[in-house]
């Protein structure tokens, strides 16, 4: 008889803990990246003359892109968080009373 080792169900493997640790790294290590990239950019870009655009009369001001960013984030987490409070109350609903 083959023995086979039985793992909680409660409990996330510990494989997908480093996988999920690796990914997030990488994640950072690219974002830098892009960072460094997109500063770079800017700093040899800021030689080139630009022109101002014209204003459009009776348009409001476009909001600045770290006010864009800050709302989207924040409107993401909330539905981010909302959806998981969502998905754990369907999961607990679905497992029967006897197993819970």
């Amino acid at each position: 008889m083959v023995a086979t080792k039985t793992t909680s169900t409660t409990e996330i493997p510990e494989i997908a803990s480093k996988i999920s640790e690796q990914l997030i790294s990488a994640v950072k290590q690219y974002q830098q990246f892009s960072v460094d990239t997109a500063q770079t950019f800017a700093k040899v870009a800021s030689v080139f003359p630009l022109t101002d655009l014209p204003s459009v009369p009776g348009a409001p001001a476009f909001p600045s892109a770290e006010s864009v960013t800050k709302f989207a984030f924040d409107f993401t987490s909330e539905l981010l968080n909302v959806q998981r409070d969502f998905a754990l109350q369907l999961a607990n609903a679905l497992v029967p009373e006897n197993l819970a």
